[in-house]
């Protein structure tokens, strides 16, 4: 464990609403932090997130947010480079058909009290929904009839809300492995930061090590809280990716 612990960190993978950004002053210090670092000393960084890529782009273009190298987005079901701007259609291809829009709409609109998010948070391969207080027996009951109906998709639901309906392949944590495999980097090369359920793949990905800030929904600390690879920081948004950062020597104690 101690081994793994000490293996150079090549690549930092962070969520980011309610991570890396949500506290303005801690963003601000981790925007410091990072831009000290001599650029032969940076991991590569990506952010995986719920957002859309574009999304997540105008945020570096607000320099809210360091520019990465790749931008992971829609919950692991797209990726762009994050330097040129263009999305990386091999990912994409490998997920398999697009969704089927009306099919999903027609299971989750008998579902009580599912309501469509907004178009913006919709893409062919994403339907999202919000579904207050979905227990698990509930979530399995629309994932039979989903499959009932021939999509191979799965369920991911995090904050005791969202619900994002994925093809089975996408996911933020086969979309970060994707990432990995493409640039031959081993998981325990990897960090991750997150703060709710839908971060939880990144964690699962085995010997990546992971920070869930101090701010983090019960749901994520739960699932993770048995892998002692895993921080569970005590300083909230940004400041817990710090502390990570400094755990595993990414950055100086000082910083």
């Amino acid at each position: 464990m101690e081994q793994m612990r000490q293996k150079r960190v090549k690549l930092l993978a962070s969520d980011i609403d309610g991570t890396l950004l949500g506290d303005a002053a801690a963003a601000e210090r981790f925007r410091a932090a990072w831009w000290a670092l001599r650029p032969g000393d940076r991991p590569l960084l990506v952010y995986n997130s719920g957002r859309m890529v574009d999304d997540i782009a105008a945020l570096v273009d607000a320099k809210d947010l360091p520019p990465p190298d790749y931008m992971i987005g829609g919950v692991g079901t797209t990726i762009a480079d994050g330097l040129v701007r263009r999305e990386l259609r091999a990912f994409t291809e490998q997920l398999g058909p697009p969704l089927d829009p009306s099919t999903v709409a027609a299971i989750m609109q008998a579902v009580e009290g599912a309501r469509r998010q907004a178009d913006a948070d919709q893409s062919r391969y994403k339907a999202s929904w919000n579904l207050p207080d979905a227990g698990e027996d509930r979530l399995r009951d629309i994932a039979g009839q989903l499959a009932g109906a021939g999509l191979d998709v799965k369920l991911i639901y995090s904050s005791n809300r969202d619900l994002d309906i994925l093809p089975r392949a996408g996911g933020k944590g086969g979309a970060l492995a994707w990432i990995c495999r493409g640039l031959s980097l081993s998981f325990d090369e990897v960090v991750v930061a997150g703060d709710t359920g839908n971060d939880c793949e990144m964690f699962d990905l085995p010997q990546v090590r992971g920070v869930v800030v101090a701010n983090a929904l019960p749901e994520l600390r739960q699932a993770v809280a048995h892998e002692r690879r895993h921080l569970l920081a005590r300083g909230s948004h940004a400041d817990g990716v710090l502390e990570g950062l400094r755990r595993w020597g990414i950055i100086r104690e000082s910083n």
